[in-house]
């Protein structure tokens, strides 16, 4: 019995590999915005069930997805980015723009913002904040995703090296700013 569960570990992994993959694939060759699971499940050659044994839908997966591009932004909203990897993944969402716009200012916004939050947590869980771990987290991250999603939408043109800086210079300040309580 106890040989069964990496067996199964592994296996589940193979699975949400084979759907991440698909997913990442239908995205990169599709012209079209939506995926639906349907395109997800025919692209990994797993059946509707599996998919949902792992992923409650397309935005879910969607989600998960974005979590490793989403890291350098998580870092730096964290108080320490790489301006480089800030600027690689900034210089990607620029060129994906129809994309990005739909998860940063569109249906998945809200969903984008508390991944992010999340990410952010994570990096900072441990630190002591003038405000809860949560709230701080949240803060930082809508700091972050502010000037991209203004960005991304042509509010105002910037270069994604400016831009990056800018994010890190910010992460950095308010972690530090969010460490202290000056008025207790």
């Amino acid at each position: 019995m106890a040989r069964l569960a990496p067996r199964l570990d592994r296996r589940v992994q193979r699975t949400r590999h084979a759907l991440l993959s698909a997913f990442n694939h239908l995205v990169l060759v599709r012209r079209q915005r939506r995926i639906r699971v349907d395109d997800i499940v025919a692209e990994a050659n797993v059946g509707r069930s599996t998919f949902y044994e792992h992923y409650s839908g397309a935005d879910d997966i969607l989600l998960q997805a974005v979590k490793a591009p989403l890291g350098p932004i998580a870092n730096a909203a964290a108080g320490w980015g790489d301006v480089n990897s800030v600027t690689h993944i900034l210089a990607h969402f620029w060129e994906n723009r129809e994309r990005a716009r739909d998860m940063l200012d569109g249906r998945l916004d809200t969903r984008m913002t508390r991944l992010l939050a999340s990410m952010v947590e994570e990096r900072l869980a441990g630190r002591s904040f003038a405000i809860p771990l949560p709230l701080a987290s949240r803060q930082l991250a809508e700091a972050a995703l502010a000037p991209i999603r203004g960005w991304v939408t042509a509010e105002a043109p910037c270069e994604p090296a400016a831009l990056a800086r800018a994010i890190c210079r910010c992460g950095a300040a308010m972690v530090a700013a969010l460490g202290e309580d000056p008025i207790g």
